[in-house]
């Protein structure tokens, strides 16, 4: 690559009328598929669009408190138009966005494939979204070169939510803590891990938590309080019970052990999941290399600056 050359990517963010929060339209460079995307009050708008008249994935959410997860449905149609002209909707959504192509080269099999894989995303990152359709999506087999080209439209769907601030869909192995060399630069980030107690006062029951950049993972092998109390946010009261019924939450020394990785927005929900009530979490995470509460580590890039300023 030459020195100084610019890297990036193009997001087209086209509004559909003179209020900036009217329905909009996403398109990135080098794609082929494009969104609608808007609050619910538009929905009706987004049906008369002619290109949600064929092959589309799409994704009601209905936003929550800060305490709280957002609660995501993904679907697929043949025709998202005729879908949704009479029929009721699957959840009570505050937003949502529709993925199809320019072109008419999304075929049903595509969308149900898209609709299985990112159905399987939203279930592997249950600390950070509430999946509203529990069931499996059939998904559909693809011959080789077609699951190749979805894989690519899968990971540009994924660029532009993120892109969007709609983060959904970080996959929990991507935290895992790699094995930095010496000469690694400074100011590439790393795992800080952290631990707490699933029980008051005990020392041999612990959770793990690691961090890195704005995101937080719960380690697998993490024990759990048995016994809830009623403070237990309503979002991770339904999580917990999630994991019980998909025997990711086991019983173990008069604890449940946690037999997977969940991704976390913030430390406070995971602590709560730990704990069985409910805490902001800055000040129970301890960092295991020097004891320091997460909300102290928390403020070291802010100190720092300001010792440098």
């Amino acid at each position: 690559m030459a020195a100084g050359r610019v890297t990036g990517r193009l997001i087209k963010l086209f509004i559909t009328g003179d209020d900036p929060r009217s329905l909009r339209t996403v398109e990135l460079d080098n794609w082929w598929g494009m969104a609608v995307m808007g609050r619910r009050s538009y929905f009706e708008k987004a049906l008369a669009r002619e290109e949600l008249s064929r092959s589309c994935i799409d994704l009601l959410i209905r936003s929550s408190g800060s305490d709280d997860l957002p609660e995501v449905y993904v679907g697929e149609s043949d025709d998202f138009v005729a879908r949704y002209k009479n029929s009721p909707f699957p959840i009570a959504f505050d937003s949502f966005i529709i993925f199809t192509n320019k072109d008419d080269n999304l075929t049903r099999a595509h969308v149900k494939w898209l609709e299985r894989e990112v159905w399987d995303l939203l279930t592997r990152n249950e600390g950070k979204v509430q999946l509203a359709n529990r069931a499996t999506p059939t998904g559909s087999k693809l011959p080789e070169a077609e699951t190749a080209s979805m894989g690519t439209f899968l990971g540009n769907m994924i660029y532009v939510l993120e892109a969007l601030g709609f983060a959904f869909f970080e996959d929990p192995g991507q935290f895992a803590a790699p094995v930095q060399p010496a000469s690694v630069a400074p100011h590439q980030a790393s795992a800080q891990s952290f631990v707490t107690s699933a029980q008051p006062r005990s020392d041999g029951h612990k959770a793990y938590l690691d961090m890195i950049g704005d995101g937080y993972v719960l380690r697998a092998d993490s024990l759990i309080n048995a016994n809830p109390t009623d403070s237990l946010p309503a979002n991770v009261r339904k999580l917990r019970a999630q994991l019980v019924a998909e025997n990711a939450l086991v019983p173990q020394d008069g604890c449940l052990r946690l037999t997977k990785d969940i991704a976390f927005t913030s430390p406070s929900p995971a602590f709560a999941l730990v704990k069985g009530r409910s805490s902001a979490g800055h000040g129970d995470w301890i960092r295991t290399t020097d004891r320091k509460r997460l909300g102290d580590v928390l403020l070291e890039p802010r100190e720092q600056a300001e010792g440098a300023g």
